[in-house]
């Protein structure tokens, strides 16, 4: 198809050192033909970067850097490509607006898009007001609910932080258009600043990313602690240890929603599901005798400690201790220092059996990719990032290329029907350039855990 196009002339137009067509030498079939073919390219393109992300979750070093790095940074090649070639040529005064409503449209289209896509495909029934995440069945309508972690909240504050650095240029840029300055002198009169407001935002984005480096780094090591828990590697005491020497201690007023707690909490998850050995959400006091036991207590001792302790942790007073209790608890205890000295730091693999219906509720592993099964976990690695690598390269190197012709086509129909070019790519190239992240989107609401949301 991009061969036939490629000879596709209008009727008298000179030859050009560039295989595409001019779109003001076209008709309005062939320059809907041509804006058609180049959006299926960019899709294509975008699901090629899509893809090729998604296979990185296969690799554990930098699995937790995709949502975060990978996929915005290639994603925002299709809008910056436009944004650039807009930019640039004879009429690059009137083409901007191409990439600055490409800009703009994009920006909407991600912060309403992929989390209708997240609801509406990622959503799972619930229990008692929470998603439950172990039963993947269908939901009405109007009915289940999803979940995420706290990392969301703290990317769109880092989000809301970055869009002062527009102000920089926006700012100036208003009061000159209100003077009613020409357009040489508005350039003039921001010249200067438009320069300090791009090393802003470079200085931003290197922030940015070393951010995301170093908190994907600690998820990584808080998620092979979880490992060695599930694995019976790792006791209780040497757990709460692990939360006291890598979390700053909170004040009172914020202790719930501290990071300690957080953390602690994510911690407590994995122990208090082995402790829950008839799965009704709740410990009993026999089931509590075996927390008491991993924190060092003799089996007698703990039969008798368990009634005294009882009373106090079931705060709710119905007979049962549910998890918040039990993480209360547990922080309380990792607060009192010869309590901690005294503890176990080794597991005791033989008191708990691994419980039959698996520690992992609702959580998925990636799975790897048929063909590359029979290959050992060395060599598959080798190909997924190889793999990985090719697909996300080519899938860039084919937005490069057909960003400027695009452009081209929707500046012309801006001008042929009549409507403001920024209006045309506002509504029309997000869905071709931002094609990967709604696909991504829609790909992790469908495993429907609550990581991949």
């Amino acid at each position: 198809l991009g061969s036939q196009v490629a000879f596709l002339r209008a009727p008298g137009a000179a030859a050009m050192d560039t295989p595409f067509l001019e779109p003001g030498g076209c008709n309005n079939s062939q320059l809907a033909f041509i804006t058609v073919v180049y959006a299926v390219v960019l899709y294509q393109a975008s699901g090629l970067i899509s893809g090729g992300s998604e296979l990185l979750m296969l690799v554990p070093a930098v699995a937790a850097l995709v949502g975060s790095i990978v996929l915005p940074i290639l994603g925002a090649v299709p809008d910056g490509m436009m944004v650039l070639f807009s930019g640039v040529g004879p009429n690059a005064q009137e083409t901007v607006a191409v990439g600055v409503g490409a800009l703009a449209g994009s920006t909407v289209m991600l912060l309403t898009f992929p989390w209708f896509i997240c609801i509406v495909f990622g959503k799972v029934p619930t229990e008692d007001g929470k998603p439950d995440w172990a039963n993947k069945g269908p939901c009405s309508p109007l009915g289940g609910a999803i979940s995420y972690q706290p990392a969301i909240k703290k990317n769109c504050t880092i989000m809301l932080i970055t869009t002062v650095l527009y102000f920089v240029i926006q700012v100036p840029a208003t009061l000159e258009e209100a003077k009613g300055s020409s357009t040489k002198e508005q350039a003039r009169a921001e010249n200067q600043l438009a320069l300090i407001g791009l090393v802003c935002c470079l200085v931003a984005f290197v922030g940015y990313l070393a951010y995301c480096v170093y908190d994907a780094s600690s998820d990584k090591q808080l998620e092979e602690v979880i490992k060695g828990i599930k694995g019976r590697s790792i006791s209780l005491a040497a757990a709460l240890d692990f939360v006291q020497k890598t979390t700053a201690p909170p004040n009172q007023q914020s202790l719930m929603q501290s990071d300690q707690m957080k953390k602690l909490k994510a911690i407590c998850k994995p122990f208090f599901r082995q402790y829950d050995l008839d799965r009704n959400g709740t410990l009993c006091k026999a089931e509590l005798e075996l927390m008491l036991r991993d924190l060092g207590f003799s089996p007698n001792k703990a039969r008798e400690f368990v009634h005294g302790i009882f009373d106090e942790l079931d705060t709710n007073r119905d007979g049962m201790v549910c998890f918040e209790e039990f993480t209360r608890y547990l922080y309380d205890f990792m607060g009192d220092e010869k309590r901690m000295r005294t503890a176990p730091k080794i597991s005791d693999r033989n008191l708990l059996a691994k419980s039959p219906d698996g520690d992992d509720e609702g959580e998925e592993e990636e799975e790897v990719p048929s063909d590359l099964l029979h290959l050992s976990p060395r060599q598959q690695r080798f190909r997924v990032m190889f793999r990985s690598f090719w697909m996300m390269g080519l899938g860039t190197f084919l937005v490069l290329i057909f960003s400027d012709p695009m452009v081209d086509c929707l500046s012309e129909w801006g001008n042929r029907l009549g409507i403001s070019a920024f209006y045309v790519s506002f509504v029309l190239a997000p869905f071709a350039s931002n094609a990967s992240e709604l696909l991504s989107a829609y790909a992790y609401a469908r495993k429907k855990t609550e990581k991949n949301i």
